[in-house]
């Protein structure tokens, strides 16, 4: 479940793994499996649609939300006031959850295990793991209990990272004056990466390319991209939300004889086939060098029958 980004909580789009369908008692649980499957997936539901008055309906007068801080929300009344709050501002995440069990405390009450995911376009996901307490009465599931439970990192699938990057996918043109820029974004193998590959001036004489790739570096908690230009150089560079269109990035690196290069470089979504790019604090080959003007890239469509309109080239450095 999720209480925070919401300031709600996640319920769950559901894929069942069951070690067993008996209760304590012995009992086969088969029919309360589907009537708590059912139940959930009515709250999910509700949920996705923001209703606040329908999701209270679905908890016990005494029931506890605990967030990953161990904040507790107690009772029906207030576990309702938290969910209109959360839901009073705009968002465009929607809930989805595995459940991993279900295990029966007694014929009345169970506890329910998974994983719940909150998802937004352009933006990374939020992963947590959750027990719930659900308990039965007059034949009818209704929430007791849902505490959220750090998520381990292997929790977290890579393409969720890299979610709020996945506008960049396709390919890219800018043609004003003199440079000529062309790029393809791909995603790697299980979408674990993104690469990048830029061509300036693509067979000129002062033409060159380079390679990004950008992914999630699992000991720094970042977005990071590393790069190589057909110049010898290379440079590495944190990714850093801004705003919900633009992302700020520190870039580092060297030129071919070992000289420092440095930048700072800011991403912008221009509307749907657009984006701008401008870089500042620049220091190329130990030298300071002067800003570069606002670059805009605008999406090449695809050419008659499927074939690229513009030749993949290779991802830019710090220059």
């Amino acid at each position: 479940m999720r209480l925070g980004k919401l300031a709600g909580l996640g319920l769950f789009l559901f894929t069942i793994v069951l070690a067993g369908n008996f209760s304590a008692s012995g009992q086969d649980t088969s029919a309360a499996d589907g009537a708590i499957k059912e139940r959930l997936a009515g709250f999910l539901k509700a949920y996705n649609s923001r209703s606040a008055a329908t999701l209270s309906d679905f908890f016990t007068d005494n029931a506890r939300l605990i967030d990953v801080d161990n904040r507790v929300i107690q009772g029906k009344g207030e576990i309702a006031k938290q969910f209109a709050t959360g839901f009073a501002v705009s968002s465009n995440y929607t809930l989805e959850s595995t459940i991993e069990s279900i295990r029966y405390i007694s014929d009345d009450v169970a506890q329910v295990e998974g994983i719940s995911t909150l998802k937004a376009p352009n933006e990374a996901a939020i992963v947590n793991r959750f027990t719930t307490l659900v308990s039965k009465k007059n034949n009818v599931w209704k929430l007791a209990e849902i505490r959220d439970l750090p998520s381990a990192p292997e929790d977290v699938l890579p393409a969720d990272r890299l979610k709020e990057l996945e506008w960049m996918i396709g390919d890219w043109v800018d043609q004003k004056g003199d440079m000529k820029i062309y790029t393809s974004v791909k995603w790697g193998e299980n979408k674990a990466y993104l690469t990048r590959t830029t061509s300036y001036n693509a067979g000129e004489p002062d033409s060159y390319s380079s390679l990004m790739v950008l992914g999630y570096d699992g000991q720094s908690g970042q977005i990071r991209s590393w790069q190589f230009d057909s110049n010898g150089g290379r440079g590495e560079a944190v990714w850093n939300r801004a705003t919900d269109d633009s992302w700020i990035l520190h870039a580092s690196g060297c030129q071919a004889n070992g000289s420092p290069n440095s930048m700072t470089q800011v991403v912008t979504i221009a509307g749907k086939d657009a984006f701008t790019t401008r870089s500042y604090d620049r220091i190329i080959g130990g030298e300071i060098a002067p800003d570069l003007d606002l670059v805009t890239l605008v999406r090449k469509a695809p050419a008659v029958g499927g074939a690229p309109a513009v030749k993949p080239a290779v991802t830019t450095p710090a220059r």
